[in-house]
């Protein structure tokens, strides 16, 4: 029996949007409405402050005081000298330091394509607007404060800071530039997410210790001036890691096989169990790279993303629209890291191999908290992280871990060591979406197939359950090609696995009684791709009646295996040449033939099977489905 209406009841008000007094203070007159006549900590961040656990200044802030740390947040400074750099002072002269961060993404990323094109919009940046930030951002704030506050100290964090702590190679420069340490004036580097040597440096810094001597904090990176007599030593303190000495700056930029010897020997030492101290000379410095900070506990993950956070932009940005939150302003982080390594992925040189979890409990709280959040319908558009599958998946023999160099758990196949159970993942996603409020839950990071079919107990049923519950009418997948020589130098599962999981997600979409569509994504124009390899990729295509709306050139980020293959031209790990997709016009075609149904590029693909002595595209063999709905970035059902 329906329940009876109430005459006259008042309708339930939605929850009331915060004010500032909600977030961190963002000015020295906000701090003293506190009652604080002076910030311990200004964080200075590329970003729009959105206080959401997914943007990592807000993330550190909001960690910080819940240490009992005064901190404010400067966002998006001017940096011309016009402004008299007036908004680097808006909070004032900390008392321990300041922490610099270019924003969730390399600036360089950020404001230009793979063709080195400006981008018209910044997704991080209220109304997208661009031009927010500046080129190489780190740097370029760490030289504006030290230049108005010198004896403050200033660590730099962030994403451009961890692929930037060593000599690398910048594709938007197109040349090696230095460790980022050499290259401005920053006391210390924070690499990886951060929150650990954070607080230890903050911890040492009000305890009374000088920023000179923090060498030894994991996680961080320092410089030291280089002479014969390495007096440098007794600043860097007696350890209890082996150190290794990088190939010099000088010696990377005068040979690129030297440069490809320099990347294997610093992709080895990511494991926080085993990895040695890095040593780079840069001329009269030196870089010193402590070893990475082991993973935080799951408590202390738990504790982070159950700060309060208001999971709202700022309110001094009005009703102006910051896509980047819109995304995912109703996500929820489930785990960081990944321990797949792919070639061309950044997260594990900065997130780290190792797999970091939340509790079930504590991600369930979370979804519940959600209805507190203006504009909650019911729809959690994101149970997932770097890799969504991967939850509380780690290694499973401690001793074995201790001594592991592998740089891929999962590749060229997953070792028998790594955990693969979906059984628990199951339970969290069902009890996600069982919760009172929930209309849907769904999915949109990505998998790794390859892991759930390592599972034979419960990767079958993940699979099922996700098609079945979890896809918003369309999932996004990333196999990224299918050329066995590709996908090699990729670190990718084989075409073979994507197949199979295409097979499965259209027969439990069947099952179901849902019409449901994959969207993959390729990658042209990678190392060790040819235009052969591309052709075999569009004949594919043509053959499934996929006609790629998104696609990706190929992007060289800094510290990724795959940008150090584009620059020196050889695998690192073997030493041999690989083909390098350098050329304007080999990459044009290479990009023109995963979108060959477009009349732009038409011509292109044409001569691009010329020359790859291809004959004519083949028809589709799979039957052509009823008409797929458009994709969505609402997750609405």
């Amino acid at each position: 029996m329906p329940s009876l209406v109430q005459l006259g009841a008042r309708p339930k008000q939605p929850p009331r949007r915060p004010g500032p007094e909600a977030c961190l203070p963002v000015s020295l007159d906000e701090a003293r409405e506190r009652g604080w006549e002076q910030l311990d900590i200004v964080l200075v961040n590329g970003d729009a402050y959105v206080d959401h656990p997914t943007f990592g200044i807000p993330l550190i802030g909001r960690l910080l005081a819940s240490r009992g740390f005064k901190v404010g947040v400067v966002s998006q400074p001017r940096w011309d000298e016009a402004s008299g750099l007036a908004d680097f002072a808006a909070c004032g002269r900390p008392r321990l330091f300041f922490g610099v961060s270019s924003g969730n993404m390399d600036s360089m990323v950020n404001h230009y394509t793979a063709g080195k094109k400006r981008r018209s919009s910044d997704a991080y940046t209220p109304d997208a607007a661009p031009g927010r930030r500046p080129d190489y951002a780190s740097a370029v704030y760490a030289r504006r404060l030290k230049k108005l506050f010198p004896d403050v100290p200033l660590v730099l964090g962030g994403v451009e800071a961890s692929l930037r702590r060593l000599a690398h190679y910048d594709y938007w420069s197109d040349r090696v530039r230095h460790s980022i340490l050499v290259d401005c004036p920053a006391d210390i580097l924070v690499y990886g997410m951060g929150e650990q040597p954070i607080l230890e440096i903050a911890a040492r810094l009000a305890a009374g210790e000088d920023i000179c001597g923090l060498t030894d904090v994991r996680g961080t990176a320092v410089k030291f001036r280089n002479d014969a007599q390495e007096g440098w030593r007794h600043l860097a303190g007696a350890r209890d890691r082996e150190e290794i000495r990088l190939p010099s700056y000088e010696q990377i930029v005068a040979d690129k096989r030297v440069y490809a010897e320099f990347s294997r020997l610093y992709h080895l030492e990511h494991n926080p169990d085993n990895a040695r101290i890095l040593i780079q000379e840069h001329g009269r410095d030196l870089v010193y790279v402590n070893p990475p900070a082991p993973p935080p506990s799951t408590g202390l993950t738990d504790e982070e993303y159950e700060l309060p956070f208001t999971r709202l932009p700022h309110p001094m940005y009005g009703e102006a629209k910051i896509p980047a939150w819109e995304q995912i302003r109703f996500s929820v982080t489930i785990m960081r890291g990944c321990a797949a390594g792919c070639s061309f992925c950044c997260i594990t040189e900065h997130q780290g191999r190792d797999v970091v979890s939340r509790s079930e409990a504590s991600v369930l709280r979370e979804i519940e908290s959600l209805k507190n959040v203006p504009g909650w319908t019911g729809v959690v558009s994101d149970i997932g992280g770097a890799t969504a599958n991967m939850w509380h998946m780690v290694c499973t023999d401690e001793a074995w871990h201790a001594r592991c160099r592998r740089a891929s758990c999962v590749y060229p196949s997953v070792c028998e060591k790594f955990g693969t159970d979906h059984g628990p993942l199951i339970q969290l996603m069902r009890k996600a979406r069982e919760l009172p409020g929930v209309k849907r839950a769904f999915v949109a990071s990505g998998i790794r197939y390859d892991v759930a079919f390592a599972d034979e107990k419960h990767g079958d049923e993940y699979i099922r359950e996700l098609v079945a519950n979890h896809v918003g009418g369309h999932l996004k997948i990333a196999p990224e090609h299918i050329s066995p020589g590709v996908v090699k130098v990729m670190k990718k599962p084989a075409k073979e696995m994507f197949v199979r999981f295409k097979e499965l997600f259209e027969k439990y979409s069947v099952d179901s009684g849902k019409e449901q569509y994959l969207v993959p994504y390729f990658i042209s124009g990678h190392p060790g791709c040819e235009v052969k390899d591309m052709v075999e990729l569009s004949d594919y295509l043509a053959e499934n009646g996929w006609r790629p709306q998104q696609v990706q050139d190929f992007t060289p980020t800094p510290m990724t295996l795959a940008t150090d293959m584009y620059y020196s031209g050889f695998h690192p790990n073997s030493g041999k040449p690989v083909h390098i997709p350098k050329d304007a016009d080999e990459k044009a075609m290479q990009r023109a033939l995963l979108q060959p149904h477009l009349p732009q590029y038409r011509e292109l693909a044409r001569s691009a099977r010329r020359i790859a002595g291809a004959s004519a595209p083949p028809r589709r063999k799979v039957p052509r489905p009823g008409r797929a709905p458009a994709p969505s970035d609402s997750f609405e059902s």
